[in-house]
């Protein structure tokens, strides 16, 4: 089974080092495109499409980006956009920081520690959010936090997983002190709690399902889902600031073919989901645990949860969470990553 990952997860490496390097080479020009392009409409004009450079890796949050590619999105918005596909976290960071990428698909934490940080990066749009794709299982005699305090809990440290299970312990005023952890690699994880070499364990799609289900079923459940955090475990746009002041239109007709892209996978679901699976070089039978686990956002979605305050919200429990864990000194909030004045 191809397993669909992101973050600090383990890739699936769809490209070799080969192609990555010629993608990079490619990135060297991506920024030669003028500006503008867009009418009211969000239509491209007759000018030269812009050319730019997009981060990103095999996470299925990120994949209705290989639908813009497949069925024209990005040439109707006067766009040419040069995919380059990442394995690991570092490399696609340093990229984007760098201006090697213009854009880049980028999580919400990263997000935080890099605006406290003042790098030159800002968010434009939220992609995807973990709705039960991220979970903390346990043994069934486990059933309440309190019930955690004094347990060994094993999870993959530095990932999404410590992250949710940080945002459990102080939702239930419990410190990371009255636990004991193990650093364990997330494919693992399951594996253990079933085998009963630990009682709780912090993992995601696929592990989930095949540690609750099939012939697993009663051996664990979940004590507590990504559904329960909103927000936590998300993805954003995020545009390289040099590029950004020089391409603000090519930043909009850009989201607007993530939106063409996202109600394709609406109207269109099987073939939308068979070109997303190509690109994160998976299964489309694959997909279906880890496709009912995640939200991905529409630009009507954006507009209500910016004006709505919900994603400042979220963005400030992100916040909390990374400051509990040292990754950040003090509270970030939205306005500090990013201003969100380009949906079209």
């Amino acid at each position: 089974m191809a397993i669909v990952t992101r973050r600090n997860r383990k890739a699936v490496a769809v490209l070799g080092a080969s192609a990555l390097m010629l993608g990079l080479a490619a990135c060297s020009s991506s920024s030669s495109g003028s500006g503008g392009g867009s009418t009211a409409g969000g239509a491209s004009s007759a000018a030269a499409p812009v050319s730019l450079s997009m981060g990103i890796e095999p996470w299925i949050g990120y994949a209705p980006w290989y639908i813009a590619q497949e069925k024209g999105f990005f040439t109707a918005h006067g766009l040419n956009v040069n995919i380059v596909n990442f394995t690991t976290d570092a490399d696609r960071n340093a990229a984007i920081i760098a201006g090697k990428t213009d854009v880049s698909n980028i999580d919400a934490g990263r997000l935080v520690q890099w605006a406290e940080q003042k790098q030159p990066v800002e968010p434009v749009m939220i992609e995807d959010a973990s709705v039960g794709a991220d979970a903390i299982l346990s043994s069934p005699d486990i059933t309440t936090p309190q019930q955690v305090v004094g347990k060994d809990v094993a999870y993959e440290y530095g990932t999404t997983s410590e992250l949710l299970f940080r945002y459990f312990l102080n939702a239930n005023n419990i410190t990371i002190d009255q636990v004991k952890t193990t650093n364990v690699p997330a494919a693992d994880a399951g594996t253990l709690l079933i085998a009963g070499k630990t009682p709780i364990v912090g993992t995601y799609e696929p592990y989930i399902s095949a540690a609750t289900g099939g012939a697993n079923a009663g051996k664990a459940h979940v004590l507590f889902g990504s559904d329960k955090a909103p927000g936590l475990i998300s993805d954003f746009l995020a545009i390289n600031k040099t590029w950004l002041a020089a391409h603000p239109d090519a930043v909009k007709n850009l989201i607007l073919a993530w939106d063409d892209a996202v109600k394709y996978l609406s109207t269109n679901h099987d073939d939308a989901v068979a070109i997303m699976a190509k690109g994160v070089g998976a299964k489309p039978e694959d997909l279906t645990a880890t496709l009912a686990g995640v939200k991905i956002y529409s630009v009507q979605d954006n507009k209500d949860m910016f004006s709505s305050g919900e994603m400042a919200k979220n963005f400030a429990g992100i916040s909390t969470t990374l400051q509990l864990m040292g990754n950040v000194k003090a509270p970030v909030t939205l306005d500090q990553a990013g201003t969100f004045t380009y949906f079209p």
